[in-house]
C-alpha cells in the first residue's frame, strides 16, 4: 500500500482535487485509492486533511494532537483492499513550531521542526510526499490574492514577496522533507492542468486512472487586480474578520461580471523586469529541483515560459473606489444575509 501525503503547494488545483476526491471516494474505492475521513475516529467527514495538519502543528483545529495520531492509526488499521491511500492538506506547506518565529534562521528551524513532527506521527503509514510547484511567479500572484481576500492581509505586493520569500524557495522546502521522508516525489501544477484535466492527470501522476468518474466543476476563486485592491485597503479599516469575510463574498460575486470587471491577463502588480528579476532569483535552485525529478519534463526547464505581463497596475483611483464601495453596498443592503 502506498500512502502518499498531497502537502500543496498552496494554489495548485488542491480545492478542486479534494473535493473531487471526498464526493467520488466510493468510486476511487473501488479502484483501490483511499480517501479516508475523520469519521474513522468519529468526527465529521470534511473534503480536506486540513485539520489533521493543523493538529500536527497545535494550532486551533477540530482534532487533537491525540486524535491525528488515532486517525493514522485507524487509516493503518482499515487499508485492507486499497492499493493507494491519499491525504490532502495544503497547510503542510505553511505550518511552523513555534507559529510565529522572527527572521530567516528562526523560520527554517520552525518549519523543520513541524516537518520532523509529521514524520513521527505519519511513521506508521510510510508516506511519501507529493508537492505540486508552481511557477513562482504566478504562485506569488495567486498567493497574494487569496491572502488579501481570506485572510484579510493589509501588505502591499511588493512587501508581501519579500515576507513570504520561505514560500517560494522551494528547493529549502524539498530538502526538509527528504530529511524526513524517504520519497519525496514532484508534480508541474503548469503540467497538470495544461489540457483542462487538472483532476485526471493529478490522479494519473499518482498511479491511479479514474476513467469515466464523472468529474466535478473546478474551484477558481478568483478576483479582477482592482477588488483585490480594494479588498486590501479596507483590511486596513476597523471592520471586523466577520465583515470582511461577508465583503470577500461579494466582491466575488460581482466580479464575474466581465462587462464591469474587464479580465486584464496583460496587469501586474510589479513591472515586469521586477517580476523577471523575482523569478531569476529562484534560477539556480529551480535548475537543481529539475535534476532531481525521477520523471522530469520533456523541456528542459523546471516549469514552462510564463507570461509577460506589460502594464502595471498603479492604484485604485477614488472614484473607482466609490464606484466599487457602492456595488458593494447595494448588494449588502440588498441581501443582509450576506
Amino acid at each position: 500500500m502506498r500512502t502518499i501525503l498531497h502537502v500543496g503547494t498552496h494554489k495548485t488545483g488542491t480545492t478542486t482535487i479534494q473535493h473531487f476526491a471526498a464526493r467520488r471516494a466510493r468510486e476511487l474505492r473501488a479502484i483501490g485509492l483511499w480517501y479516508p475521513g475523520f469519521d474513522l475516529i468519529g468526527l465529521k467527514r470534511q473534503p480536506a486533511h486540513h485539520d489533521f495538519s493543523h493538529a500536527v502543528a497545535g494550532t486551533l483545529s477540530s482534532l487533537s494532537f491525540e486524535q491525528a495520531g488515532e486517525f493514522v492509526t485507524e487509516i493503518g488499521r482499515q487499508a485492507d483492499g486499497a492499493s493507494h491511500v491519499l491525504i490532502s492538506a495544503e497547510p503542510i506547506y505553511r505550518h511552523l513550531i513555534p507559529e510565529k518565529p522572527k527572521g530567516s534562521a528562526e523560520y527554517w528551524a520552525a518549519r523543520e521542526a513541524y516537518i520532523a513532527r509529521l514524520a513521527e506521527v505519519t511513521a506508521p503509514l510510510e508516506p511519501e510526499i507529493l508537492i505540486v510547484l508552481r511557477r513562482q511567479d504566478d504562485f506569488s500572484r495567486s498567493l497574494y490574492q487569496e491572502n488579501v481576500k481570506a485572510k484579510h492581509l493589509k501588505q502591499d505586493f511588493r512587501q508581501f514577496l519579500k515576507t513570504r520569500l520561505p514560500f517560494f524557495q522551494y528547493l529549502e522546502q524539498i530538502n526538509l522533507f527528504k530529511k524526513y521522508f524517504k520519497i519525496v516525489d514532484i508534480a508541474i501544477f503548469e503540467d497538470l492542468a495544461k489540457d483542462g484535466e487538472l483532476v485526471r492527470d493529478f490522479f494519473h501522476h499518482i498511479g491511479i486512472e479514474i476513467g469515466k468518474i464523472d468529474k466535478i466543476a473546478e474551484f477558481n476563486e478568483s478576483l479582477p487586480i482592482e477588488l483585490v485592491e480594494f479588498k486590501r485597503q479596507l483590511n486596513m479599516t476597523g471592520l471586523s474578520r466577520r465583515e470582511l469575510a461577508s465583503i470577500a463574498r461579494v466582491l466575488l460575486d460581482i466580479g464575474q461580471h466581465i462587462d464591469e470587471f474587464p479580465r486584464r491577463p496583460d496587469l501586474d502588480w510589479i513591472p515586469a523586469s521586477e517580476m523577471a528579476a523575482f523569478m531569476n532569483c529562484f534560477a539556480a535552485a529551480n535548475a537543481q529541483i529539475f535534476a532531481m525529478m525521477t520523471d522530469p519534463p520533456t523541456r528542459d526547464t523546471l516549469f514552462p515560459s510564463g507570461r509577460m505581463r506589460s502594464e502595471v497596475f498603479e492604484a485604485l483611483s477614488p472614484e473607482r473606489f466609490k464606484a466599487i464601495n457602492a456595488l458593494v453596498l447595494r448588494r449588502l443592503l440588498a441581501d443582509p444575509a450576506t
